[in-house]
């Protein structure tokens, strides 16, 4: 094949891909971007891998840990006018 035949053979193969290519919509992927910060995507599950099993004993061990936390934290946070009051006497 001849170089001319050749590279206008190759043009015209390039032209046919760029033919089938979608088109750029600024709002699609703008879509896509915000849909890939949802925990639970709306779309189907892919079928060829299972689901995980809920780990309970994790999930109660997690809460466990944030309530030792939390709990006294709060308790500190709206408690310390009672505390100051009794600890005080009124004597400011």
């Amino acid at each position: 094949m001849s170089p001319i035949l050749a590279r206008l053979a190759a043009r015209n193969a390039f032209r046919g891909v760029q033919q089938q290519q979608r088109t750029f919509s600024v709002y699609k992927s703008l879509r896509q971007f915000a849909r890939s910060f949802e925990h639970a995507p709306f779309e189907r599950l892919p079928v060829s891998t299972n689901s995980a099993a809920a780990d309970w004993g994790r999930q109660i061990k997690r809460v466990g840990k944030q309530g030792a936390v939390y709990f006294p934290a709060i308790g500190m946070i709206l408690g310390w006018p009672y505390l100051a009051a009794q600890g005080l006497d009124g004597r400011v």
